[in-house]
C-alpha cells in the first residue's frame, strides 16, 4: 500500500501538501520522523541491529526504532504506530512529550522516551532487524567505541537522558525509599469497594440517557473529580449532554447502596494500622467530594487513622493534575519525595507520579498495562500484598523496638 506524507514548513506548519514516500522534495519541504527510546526497569535500553542487506546502516546497530510519519499522524500517534508495527508495543504517549526535536535537512525530528516491563513480548519486523537486545550505560559504550552504532551527535548522551528524567520516563526511586515518610491513600476501589458500586450504577443509568459506550466512558473517568467526569461526558456525548441530571441520577443510586453499607477492600484496616504504628503520617487523596468522603471513611471505621484528608472539590485541577497529591503531602508536612501514593487508577497513578512520589498500583476493576505499570514504583495485587512486602524489613525509619510491635 502506498504511503503518503505531510509537508511542513520551515516552522513546521503543515501546508496541506501530502507526498507518496520516497519522492524527492523541495529545499523548503519537510516532513516529520520520529524516534523512540526504549528502556526497562533496570535502566537498560533497547536497541536492535539492522539486517545485513539493509540499503541504509546495514548490519549496525540502532536506537529502539525510528519511522516517517504517515499523512495525518501527530508527533505522538506515529510514535505509537511504530512502536506497534515495529516491536509490537502498545503504548498511550498522551500525557508525555518528546524529550526533545530538532530541525533536520528536509526533516523535522522528534525523539520521544519510554520505560517498559523487560518482560514484555516484543514481535520484530524479520526484514527489517537481525537481532535486538537490552544494553547497560557500559555495553552501549563497548558498541559506540567499536563503531558499530549508527553515528547519531547525541549517542553519548541517551543514559543521561534517561537518568535526568526527562518527560516520558520512569526513574525511581524521586528520592531514597529508606526516607519514606507518609503514605497517602486514593479512596474509591483502593480502600472502599465504591468503583464497582458506581459503574453499576453508571451502566443502570446509561440507557436513561442514552449513552451506549458506558464502559468506554467509566474507563476514561476513573480516578477524576467530578469536572473531570463532566469533561470526559461532554466530550463525549456534546455539549449539551444533562451532566447534572446524569450525575443526580448515577448518585443516588450508588447512595442507595453506600448508604446501607459502606463496602471496604480487604486489608484496608491492617495496612493502615501498620502504617500507622510504623510511625508514618497518613493521608486521604480523594477525587470524591468532602462530605461524601468523610462519611464513608467513619462509617467504615478508617478515618481516625489519618492525619489530614483533601478531596476532589478542594482542588482546582482534579487528577491526574498532580495538585490534589502535593496538598496531601503538604498537609502532613512532607516532601513528594518522602511519601507512598497507593492507587488503582491511572488517572491516580499519573498524578502522583507527577507529583514526584513513590506511586504504589493496587489494581481494581482495570488491570495494569503498560503505562500504569510505568509510573508505578511497586504494583501488588492487594493491599495485604503491599503491607506484607512493604513493612517486611525495617524501613521508614521505625526502631527495633516498635518493629517488635508490629508482630510482621
Amino acid at each position: 500500500m502506498a504511503e503518503y506524507q505531510d509537508i511542513y514548513d520551515i516552522h513546521r506548519n503543515l501546508t496541506g501538501k501530502k507526498v507518496l514516500r520516497g519522492t524527492r522534495r523541495q529545499a523548503d519541504e519537510y516532513i516529520l520522523v520520529i524516534h523512540l527510546f526504549v528502556f526497562d526497569e533496570q535502566g537498560r535500553l533497547l536497541v536492535q541491529r539492522r539486517v545485513d542487506d539493509k540499503a541504509s546502516w546495514p548490519g549496525m546497530w540502532d536506537i529502539s526504532l525510528g519511522g516517517i510519519a504517515q499523512t495525518g499522524d501527530d508527533s505522538r500517534r506515529a510514535a505509537e504506530r511504530e512502536a506497534a508495527e515495529e516491536l509490537g508495543l502498545t503504548l498511550d504517549l498522551s500525557d508525555t512529550e518528546p524529550v526533545f526535536s530538532f530541525r533536520a535537512p528536509k526533516t523535522f525530528d522528534d525523539y520521544w522516551m519510554v520505560q517498559i516491563d523487560s518482560r514484555t513480548p516484543l514481535t520484530l519486523q524479520p526484514e527489517e532487524v537481525a537481532e535486538a537486545k537490552w544494553v547497560t550505560r557500559q555495553e552501549w559504550k563497548a558498541l559506540l567505541d567499536t563503531h558499530q552504532v549508527i553515528p547519531y551527535s547525541f549517542q553519548d548522551l541517551l543514559f543521561d537522558l534517561y537518568e535526568k528524567q526527562f518527560p516520558g520516563t520512569r526513574v525511581f526511586p524521586f528520592g531514597d525509599p529508606d526516607d519514606i515518610r507518609g503514605a497517602v491513600f486514593d479512596m474509591d476501589g483502593l480502600l472502599l469497594d465504591t468503583e464497582r458500586v458506581a459503574r453499576d450504577s453508571w451502566r443502570k443509568a446509561a440507557p436513561e440517557f442514552g449513552i451506549e459506550d458506558i464502559d468506554g466512558i467509566l474507563l476514561a473517568c476513573i480516578g477524576r473529580n467530578e469536572a473531570g467526569d463532566r469533561e470526559v461526558l461532554l466530550s463525549r456525548m456534546g455539549a449539551d449532554f444533562p451532566f447534572e441530571a446524569f450525575r443526580a441520577r448515577t448518585r443516588a443510586l450508588s447512595h442507595a447502596i453506600t448508604d446501607v453499607e459502606v463496602p471496604v477492600k480487604a486489608g484496608a484496616a491492617e495496612i493502615l494500622s501498620a502504617l500507622k504504628a510504623r510511625g508514618l503520617r497518613l493521608a486521604v487523596a480523594s477525587s470524591t467530594r468532602s462530605v461524601t468522603v468523610r462519611d464513608q471513611l467513619n462509617r467504615a471505621g478508617l478515618l481516625d487513622y489519618f492525619d489530614a484528608v483533601v478531596t476532589g472539590d478542594t482542588v482546582e485541577h482534579g487528577k491526574p493534575h498532580p495538585e490534589i497529591y502535593r496538598k496531601a503531602c503538604d498537609a502532613i508536612g512532607l516532601e513528594p519525595g518522602q511519601c507512598l501514593a497507593f492507587e488503582d487508577s491511572v488517572n491516580g497513578l499519573r498524578s502522583a507520579y507527577r507529583a514526584g512520589m513513590f506511586p504504589v498500583q493496587i489494581p481494581d476493576l482495570v488491570p495494569p498495562n503498560l503505562e500504569s505499570n510505568a509510573l508505578s514504583w511497586k504494583t501488588y495485587p492487594s493491599l495485604d500484598a503491599a503491607r506484607d512486602s512493604l513493612l517486611a524489613r525495617p524501613i521508614f525509619g521505625a526502631d527495633s523496638e516498635k518493629l517488635d510491635t508490629l508482630n510482621l
